[in-house]
């Protein structure tokens, strides 16, 4: 992924992504979404975006990448 653009010059916005992963597109999966950052008015924001197999919740509790009850 070449992000030399972005890097020259982050006051720009940026878009990275990727496919969706054959097996969530198979069986039933959550999405788990999050940000950091300031906002557009104290400096930038970063959005996170993941898929996983329902049928794989348990492992996500297991590595403890779940916030809170949101699993």
């Amino acid at each position: 992924m070449d992000l030399s653009d972005f890097e020259a010059d982050n006051s720009v916005s940026c878009r990275l992504s990727s496919s969706i992963p054959d097996e969530c597109k198979t069986e039933d999966c959550c999405l788990g979404i999050d940000e950091a950052g300031r906002g557009p008015v104290l400096g930038p924001m970063v959005y996170g975006i993941c898929f996983c197999p329902v049928s794989r919740k348990e492992d996500l509790k297991n590595l403890k990448v779940a916030e809170q009850n949101t699993i």
